[in-house]
């Protein structure tokens, strides 16, 4: 660098190389859109009938067809966890393959292994794949998608053109998630650029674990996800299963249209247990989740009202619907409302919010929660 006018040449060099690169480098995705701002990944946009696909392998030609269930009729038994493979399928057909997954092991016992039509992701030989090899090291894994989904193929560093990502294990081992996300959320926080959103999966969360031993007893444990500046994640509290596709994609909605919304994190228990009878509810809409907070049973205006139970988690939801019609047998004049997502229930109209939680509602209250 002492030669005379070397630094100079360096500089001049490295500029020219750089000014003559191929900048249009191809690719097999439109660089200039966001998948996850189509209008089906909205609660408005779900079908609420079984969905017939074909799916194709982009690189290889290979078709893949089935059935995604977003929505079950009542009576059918199955748990809320069931659900997962279902909106992670409807992910990948919509956005064309843009849904990975990493959960070791417990891929299938928490039910991300279905959402890919292709398989495990290879760079020669499956390029098409979805899903990621890894094994059980769960601050690994999460690092691995939260690498996968802040990086973009647009120019335009306000869309986000690439991927989302989802990694899970036992609601009890997800802090081991935490500190790579809290500083994903950070990275989020500042960057210039639109990243994509990062979804944790507590899985077989909830007391209802506990037959696998108190190291795998997930109460306490996951509320390391509530402890993020407020507006950078949405956790999802789910209790039956067709909750969790208009919970989810609300959650999708807002986060694809939020730039500081960066983390998804689903809380689902283990066991299967029977769809919910929606008629029976105060609130009929099949997709309410949506609105984070929705009432199960309202007041009878004929008797004196005695408070509001706010109610969460999968087998404390179950047990109190399942004495609905005692508590009228015998007088017992509460509301019961389901609290799917703070995070969703504030976004709602303020009408809404004052009629799910008027002033009064908060000096009058039960707690119901796992």
């Amino acid at each position: 660098m002492k030669r005379a006018g070397l630094g100079d040449w360096i500089s001049d060099r490295l500029l020219s190389i750089a000014e003559n690169l191929n900048r249009e480098t191809p690719t097999n995705i439109d660089e200039t859109e966001d998948p996850f701002l189509d209008e089906r990944l909205t609660p408005d946009g779900l079908p609420t009938e079984p969905v017939e696909f074909t799916a194709t392998d982009p690189h290889s030609g290979d078709t893949k067809s089935g059935t995604i269930n977003l929505f079950l009729p009542p009576g059918e038994k199955k748990g809320t966890r069931r659900a997962i493979s279902e909106i992670g399928q409807w992910l990948n057909y919509v956005t064309g393959g843009r849904f990975l997954t990493m959960a070791a092991d417990l891929s299938g016992s928490i039910n991300v292994e279905k959402s890919h039509f292709f398989g495990h992701y290879d760079p020669v030989h499956n390029p098409g794949g979805t899903r990621l090899k890894a094994p059980i090291q769960e601050a690994v894994n999460a690092s691995t998608i939260i690498g996968l989904v802040n990086q973009s193929a647009s120019a335009d560093p306000s869309v986000h053109s690439g991927l989302w990502g989802l990694s899970g294990t036992y609601g009890a081992f997800t802090p081991l998630m935490y500190t790579p996300a809290r500083v994903f959320s950070q990275q989020n926080q500042d960057s210039p650029f639109r990243l994509g959103v990062l979804t944790i999966l507590a899985g077989h969360s909830g007391p209802e674990t506990a037959a696998d031993a108190r190291t795998h007893f997930g109460i306490f444990a996951p509320q390391v996800w509530t402890l993020f500046p407020r507006g950078q994640v949405i956790n999802l509290y789910f209790w039956d299963y067709n909750d969790v596709a208009p919970g989810y994609f609300a959650a999708v909605s807002k986060a694809a249209r939020t730039p500081e919304v960066g983390i998804i994190t689903i809380h689902v228990a283990r066991p299967d247990i029977l769809v919910a009878d929606r008629n029976r509810f105060a609130d009929t809409d099949l997709k309410a989740a949506a609105k984070g907070i929705y009432l199960i049973r309202d007041f009878d205006p004929d008797l004196p009202a005695m408070g509001t139970v706010w109610v969460q988690g999968a087998s404390s939801t179950v047990n109190l619907v399942s004495i609905l019609d005692k508590l009228a047998t015998e007088g017992i004049n509460v509301r019961v409302a389901a609290v799917i997502s703070p995070e969703l229930f504030a976004d709602q109209s303020e009408q809404y919010q004052q009629h799910i939680y008027p002033h009064a509602a908060r000096y009058d209250r039960w707690l119901s929660v796992p």
